[in-house]
């Protein structure tokens, strides 16, 4: 955000204004960019609230496929599941679950 009002004070210093339209143009147009960012801020804290004040169900759905998905993979190595073979796209599956899985949750905390 420092670089935009840098840029815009660069852009307000180029207009041919007395110094003090020059300084209130910037206030104005810093405040906008500031009064921009506070309501993105807003707006994602509110998605992420919305996310967390669901249903146990609709909080846990991620991990217990995950916990479905390594079952599976445990019960394999007890008993030859085809399922498991190389060929199978299975393997596919647990990628995109588990790339999904971790995204998801990096993107919800940073």
């Amino acid at each position: 955000m420092k670089g935009i009002v840098e840029a815009v004070a660069g852009v307000v210093e180029r207009l041919s204004l007395s110094s003090a339209e020059k300084k209130r143009l910037e206030k104005e147009l810093t405040d906008a960019v500031v009064e921009y960012e506070r309501l993105r801020v807003e707006q994602q804290g509110t998605v992420v609230r919305c996310e967390v004040e669901g249903n146990w169900l609709q909080r846990s759905w991620r991990p217990l496929v995950m916990l479905a998905f390594a079952a599976v993979v445990l019960a394999g190595m007890f008993v030859d599941l085809p399922m498991l073979e190389d060929s199978s796209r299975f393997w596919d599956l647990l990628e995109i679950g588990l790339g999904g899985y971790i995204v998801g949750r990096f993107k919800l905390r940073k």
